[in-house]
């Protein structure tokens, strides 16, 4: 109890510390552009003593640069990227695009299919850059990670008024009527294979070579005909937003386009970054004693027999088999309006329909039945999620916003609701005999998941793009067995968990998938 208290403490401490660490750094404040558009501004140099005011211009405007996050992610995911590049002197605006993040504008349909579905979001903030007496609006290059590689890759065959493009991880088509001015190519090493590809074959199209030379600069930055190719080693799809190789190769093009005079190593640090990662390992450890509280509240259940955990897991992977094929004739829970989180609800769903229907079948719903039982259970799994979200969406601010806007709290009540059947018959399954066979048996279950989800994107079923989220997926799916092991050691109530289970899935995925509507 005493460790415990004292862990609670020093996650407080460790948040709030994240706190100051966010209102400092660069001088950066949120505002709202064209259609209702939220961002933030960075600009070069610390704040001014009153952070409700806004800073005096420079008497020098600094160059500017458009961040666009990619799919599923927001600003707070660009956050360390455009902290960095304001500390080696660039203006930076962050946007939330159309679906994502803060901005409770609809993400539109068939984006996929058009690479300039998002060209209206950049042209407010190129617009507002150009307007704005904080920037050299005469000077702008547009940037962007994945989904917002594509469309800044795009857009800068749109408009004929930018300095540079750089696609980080991505971009694919270039439709308009210009040729993008100044590409930096730069993906990570183990980016998806695809991404290599596409990335190679376009910086040898605007080159006009055979075969694009990672490291080699083609053309000329003042004649704006430049392009780069470069490989970031040691990194993946998210954590080259990260990384500060990839920064100072981005830093180092910005500096051949603006002719930025350098003076000295510009700093890449982002303490925020270790506080996030500290407050995040003593969140998940604080999960254990929030687990037995929470158990602490509710019914204690004789433990469960510990045979037929085996034969558990082959019924899930047969569900989520089954599911995947039912999938392939429509997503019943489309009407959800999460982008590709709809197909991750509807696979759990029809899985946890077939499931419970086979316990019915077999008579095995007995432990899961009685309304005192349910009655007892809503309440502790109400608080632990609540601790959860009020101990987790703070260090959200480095990774991605975690608190939802009004649209987003219906979305993850809804998904809540429908991957309730899941969890019910994957805990009545896996979750058998002690703490440990029963925290095996859930891992392995979780890792079931995962394997399925792979085969139903190779299936075409499940969007490629959710092949990107996996390492966050089950990092996810982690912290869940953590809270779950804890109130099974407890308690053995299996319904507490599939409710905590639910609950926490829905949250993450109605904050993190776009909203179309």
């Amino acid at each position: 109890m005493v460790a415990s208290a004292v862990l609670g403490l020093v996650l407080l401490g460790l948040l709030a510390r994240l706190g100051a660490l966010e209102a400092g750094g660069p001088s950066h404040g949120e505002l709202e552009l064209r259609g209702g558009q939220p961002a933030t501004l960075y600009l070069p140099g610390e704040p001014g003593p009153d952070p409700r005011r806004a800073p005096e211009p420079a008497a020098e405007k600094p160059p500017a640069v458009v961040l666009a996050h990619g799919f599923a992610s927001d600003r707070a995911g660009t956050s360390t990227l455009a902290r960095r590049l304001a500390q080696a002197g660039y203006a930076v605006l962050a946007l939330d695009f159309r679906g994502h993040g803060a901005n409770r504008r609809p993400f539109p349909e068939g984006s996929y299919a058009r690479p300039d579905s998002l060209a209206e979001d950049l042209a407010a903030a190129v617009d507002f850059l150009r307007t704005s007496p904080y920037v050299d609006g005469s000077r702008i290059v547009v940037m962007g990670h994945s989904m917002g590689a594509g469309a800044v890759l795009d857009f800068g065959t749109r408009d004929s008024g930018l300095d540079g493009v750089v696609p980080i991880s991505g971009g694919w088509s270039m439709l308009g009527p210009f040729t993008p001015p100044n590409v930096l190519f730069i993906f990570a090493e183990r980016d998806p294979q695809r991404i290599h590809e596409v990335s190679t074959a376009n910086a040898a199209k605007l080159a006009g070579v055979g075969v694009a030379v990672p490291g080699q600069i083609y053309g000329d930055p003042a004649r704006g005909r430049a392009v780069r190719l470069v490989e970031v080693p040691g990194t993946d799809h998210t954590t080259i937003l990260f990384s500060e190789i990839a920064a100072q190769e981005i830093i180092d093009w910005l500096d051949r386009i603006f002719g930025m005079p350098r003076h000295g190593e510009p700093s890449l640090r982002d303490p925020r970054l270790q506080v996030a990662g500290l407050a995040l390992a003593a969140f998940v450890l604080l999960l254990v004693p929030i687990g037995f509280v929470a158990a602490s509240l509710g019914p204690r259940i004789p433990e469960r027999s510990p045979a037929g955990g085996a034969a558990g897991l082959g019924a899930l992977t047969l569900a989520l088999v089954a599911s995947i094929a039912l999938l392939s004739a429509g997503a019943p829970a489309s009407f959800l309006s999460l982008q590709v989180g709809d197909v991750v609800v509807s696979l759990l769903l029809v899985a946890g329909v077939l499931l419970l229907a086979g316990l019915a079948w077999r008579g095995d719903l007995g432990e899961l039945r009685g309304g005192g039982r349910w009655r007892r259970s809503v309440g502790p799994a109400l608080f632990a999620f609540v601790a959860i979200y009020v101990l987790l969406s703070p260090i959200g601010v480095v990774i991605h916003r975690l608190t939802p806007t009004p649209e987003r709290v219906a979305a993850g009540a809804v998904a809540a609701l429908l991957l309730l059947p899941f969890f019910l018959a994957f805990e009545a399954l896996l979750r058998r005999g002690g703490g440990v066979r029963a925290c095996l048996l859930g891992l392995s279950g979780r890792g079931v998941i995962v394997l399925v989800v792979i085969a139903g994107v190779f299936a075409g079923v499940v969007p490629f793009v959710v092949t990107l989220m996996l390492p966050i997926l089950a990092f996810v799916f982690l912290m869940i067995e953590v809270l779950a092991t804890a109130i099974y050691a407890c308690s053995r109530d299996v319904v507490l968990v599939a409710l905590v289970e639910s609950l926490w899935l829905g949250w993450i995925l109605a904050v993190a998938m776009p909203i179309r509507a």
